[in-house]
This record gives C-alpha cells, structure tokens and sequence, in this order.
C-alpha cells in the first residue's frame, strides 16, 4: 500500500465519520471541510509525483532540481498527515515523521 492509497482510504473514512460529527465541534460541515482539504493535498502530490515521472520518462533526473524539491515537500506534507493516524494497523513506519522541533502556536 502507497501512502497515497493509505490517505485515500483514512480519508473516506473520515469522510463517514463526519456526517455524524457533532455540532459542538463544528458539525458535519466543518468535518467534512476539512477531509476535503486534506483530499485536495493529497490529489496535489498524485499530480506533482505524476508530472515527475513524466518528466523522467526514464531518462534520468528532470533538468531542473526545482520540481524534485517541491515533490519532496508535498512528500512531507503526506507524511505529516499520515502521521495523525500511526495507530493505525496499515500506517507504515516509514511514513514517520521525526520532530523536527518546529514551535507550536
């Protein structure tokens, strides 16, 4: 299982969830705002690892180290987002994400 696919499948059941959310933690609305958010950054990373392997086209390293960086970050925001569900049985422990000692607001 990619983590795509990981994301993909927390995210439907989120997405279930979130009709019975409670009103007093911003109801189903805000729930199911929020899956979508994450489904959006979760369809931007598909694209972006797409476009790289297009770029490839099995020749090597695209010319310019740019589009690379920015696929690693988009990486890193999914392993952001799968870590929210490590408990889970099909979270891959090479999803992890270290703590990178950022503050909190």
């Amino acid at each position: 299982m990619t983590i795509v696919e990981f994301l993909y499948a927390r995210l439907d059941e989120d997405e279930r969830a979130a009709h019975a959310a409670s009103p007093a933690t911003g109801g189903p609305g805000r729930a199911r705002a929020d899956v979508a958010a994450k489904r959006r950054i979760v369809n931007e990373y598909a694209r972006a690892y797409q476009a790289g392997v297009n770029a490839i086209g099995g020749r090597g390293a695209p010319a310019s180290d740019d589009s690379w960086g920015a696929l690693h970050a988009w990486r890193k925001a999914l392993e952001h987002l799968a870590s929210a569900y490590a408990g889970h049985p099909d979270f891959d422990p090479a999803w992890a994400v270290q703590n990178e000692g950022v503050p909190r607001r």
